[in-house]
């Protein structure tokens, strides 16, 4: 039976495990010097190895030679915990068994010791989904629970835990694992399997999985099945929905030369070839920032998640936008990605946001406004001038007479006669 290759190559033990070098120092050296908590709580996104490093915790402490940081793998315990058929280990979704009714059993089940094994080891996967009642019922096991039973909660949404709980349990936070980290790991399993693939090909599946091994993983258990044994960038690009560089280079090329027929023309060909257009709006977002870290940090920057030829490619792209283009068309990408999430118009409205691009292009900074001025502030606009007696709620002056006979105000015939007297 076919086992795909995110399960076929998971890590059973601290040694292989991707990353996450915070996390296994602190559990190595609390299983060294034997001061194991009774309750951990393990969070951060998907694919970066919680529920791998509850399995490899549980084998540490259950290992015939243990408690161990490298157990031996070969005895019955090792071997039941790594196929998951352990009566000592018990895994349990909490997507489905998130009520009340659910913790106490498990409540029960704390109160006997192990069939076999050292410790009786809980792994509760989506932790944060069990109910506020749940969790008021399992608060005083978890805080005084019997010396033989260890609870380790994995989430992926870890300010959904109560403080109650969490203050009676060790948090870790697993980080999104590095680029370089997981092509290394992608690249040894393909030697494994005995595929052939070029650097870019596996920089492109690593991108798709975005810090998750898991998920980079299961992108190449999907190239292999569509590419066979030699993975080609195009083809794998291709079978992911990803975009060329090719095409996302069009786009500064439309930028730097200020044309907006070209943009036109590029949305038509993607809608032409079946493109996603909202994908396409963001990866250019994406695009957009890596040429604006690239122009920041230079070339070797690892914040850039690409191969060595990608980033010194981005390098002198970026070196044609000062950071202020670059910061103002991320911001535009990023906009447009948020409207098409709302649109009924796609194609109008990623035609709308690329003009917006070309026109912020032409845009002049407000310093080599002024220069070109004389250095002196633009002159105020001439505001125009209200015609007497014409909507401005002011009376208009009466004419002056030629005579004696001239009109004067009942206030400045008071004031006269007042000074004659």
């Amino acid at each position: 039976m076919y086992q795909v290759i995110a399960r076929k190559y998971r890590p059973q033990t601290f040694a292989e495990l991707v990353g996450q070098e915070h996390v296994r120092a602190t559990l190595e050296n609390a299983i060294a010097q034997r001061r194991i908590a009774h309750g951990y709580i393990f969070s951060g996104q998907r694919g970066t190895g919680k529920t791998t490093v509850a399995r490899i915790l549980a084998r540490c402490l259950n290992c015939v030679q243990g408690p161990t940081t490298a157990p031996c793998g070969v005895c019955a315990s090792c071997k039941e915990i790594a196929a998951g058929s352990s009566v000592d280990v018990i895994e349990i979704d909490a997507a489905s068994n998130r009520g009340i009714n659910e913790m106490r059993e498990l409540r029960e089940n704390v109160r006997y010791r192990p069939a076999r094994d050292r410790y009786k080891v809980f792994i509760i996967d989506e932790a944060h989904q069990i109910t506020s009642e749940a969790f008021n019922a399992l608060l005083k096991t978890l805080e005084e629970p019997p010396e033989w039973v260890i609870f380790v909660l994995c989430t992926t949404e870890a300010h959904k835990i109560p403080a109650t709980i969490s203050s009676r349990c060790q948090h870790f936070s697993f980080r999104s694992v590095e680029f370089e980290d997981v092509v290394r790991r992608m690249e040894w399993i393909c030697q494994q399997e005995g595929v052939r693939a070029d650097a870019e090909s596996l920089a492109v599946l690593a991108q798709a999985g975005d810090g998750s091994v898991r998920d980079s993983l299961s992108a190449l258990d999907q190239a292999i099945a569509c590419c066979g044994q030699e993975l080609k960038a195009e083809e794998v690009r291709a079978l992911l929905g990803l975009f060329s560089l090719e095409i996302l280079h069009q786009v500064t090329e439309a930028l730097a030369a200020s044309d907006s027929r070209k943009m036109l023309e590029i949305v038509a060909a993607l809608e032409r070839e079946g493109y996603n257009l909202q994908h396409f709006c963001r990866e250019l977002a994406r695009y957009f920032r890596n040429l604006l870290v690239a122009k920041i940090a230079g070339a070797d920057s690892r914040l850039i998640a690409a191969t060595g030829q990608e980033r010194k490619r981005l390098a002198e792209i970026s070196a044609g936008f000062s950071e202020q283009d670059l910061a103002r068309y991320l911001q535009l990408a990023l906009d447009l990605y948020g409207d098409l999430q709302r649109s009924t118009q796609i194609r109008l409205h990623t035609e709308l946001g690329l003009l917006r691009m070309v026109e912020a292009g032409r845009l002049m900074p407000i310093e080599e406004a002024l220069a070109q001025l004389g250095g002196g502030a633009p002159p105020a606009p001439e505001r125009p001038k209200a015609k007497a007696g014409l909507k401005t709620g002011v009376p208009a002056a009466a004419p002056h007479a030629s005579g004696s006979g001239a009109a004067q105000s009942p206030a400045q015939g008071t004031a006269q006669g007042t000074a004659q007297g």
